[in-house]
């Protein structure tokens, strides 16, 4: 995994609990599926043979792991499908803290690619289509997160950034949203920015002089999914653009955990 290759983002999870059972039940309700379910030891080998299914007869199926990395406190990995020209799945793992931690958020192949698209200083492409390709990525994972209850999100590169260690239980046994930001910034001199203001923007003069100034290492998004408004392109594609997961032939048998 190379330096600012990779768009991924934190969040919290308010329903983690250690029993898998309880878990699993939760986001079954929540997306209205059954899932393949795997379990891993310390050292990601499985604990059975055979995959195991749940039994909740939901019409979507998808995949869960669940892993025990040197502690009792499971952490549950999941894989949903997308629809998006760049990547077929997003991945979230929730972490015992309640954190979250989102990977495959492929808005462009390099973050600063992504940045200076954002920035009207990306001569190769033609900066409305990009947005547009953004907006369906959006429109892809804000209706995963509205299901299961997840209203903000943190996006940033992978860089080493100290705030890569938020999911460990050990340094930060409880957090909070808000405590994300704050961490970034006194850990690793991030700015947030408004994720769904700049994709609003239409014109370079309309830029934040503050994010025009900082280089691309030294910004993330918050992204609250929650919030109503946009611009005419945004309300345009949120008609046209119909969200939906899609799902795989659903089967499934009893399970224990």
């Amino acid at each position: 995994m190379g330096i600012a290759k990779n768009i991924e983002a934190f969040a919290i999870y308010q329903d983690y609990t250690e029993n898998a059972e309880a878990f699993i039940k939760k986001l079954s309700d929540s997306l209205n599926a059954d899932f393949i379910v795997n379990t891993y030891d310390v050292d990601y080998k499985p604990l059975h043979k055979k995959d195991k299914l749940t039994a909740y007869s939901k019409p979507n199926k998808y995949r869960l792991s669940i892993c025990y990395f040197g502690n009792d406190m499971p952490v549950y990995e999941l894989l949903l499908p997308i629809n998006y020209e760049y990547e077929d799945n997003i991945e979230l793992v929730f972490y015992p803290n309640k954190s979250v931690h989102i990977m495959f958020l492929t808005f462009e192949n390099l973050w600063d690619g992504f940045i200076k698209t954002l920035k009207f200083e990306n001569f190769y492409e033609d900066r409305q289509q990009s947005i547009e390709r953004y907006e369906n990525l959006r429109n892809e994972y804000v209706h995963i997160f509205n299901k299961i209850g997840i209203n903000s999100i943190f996006i940033v590169t992978h860089a080493f950034y100290k705030i890569e260690d938020l999911v460990n239980d050990k340094t930060y046994p409880t957090l909070t949203f808000s405590d994300i930001s704050k961490i970034a910034k006194e850990m690793d001199n991030l700015t947030s920015f408004d994720l769904e203001k700049i994709l609003r923007t239409e014109k370079s003069s309309e830029i934040c002089k503050d994010f025009l100034a900082k280089p691309s290492l030294n910004i993330a998004f918050i992204d609250n999914l929650n919030t109503k408004g946009g611009s005419k392109m945004k309300q345009q594609l949120n008609k046209a653009y119909k969200i939906h997961l899609q799902p795989t032939p659903h089967s499934a048998s009893g399970v224990a955990f």
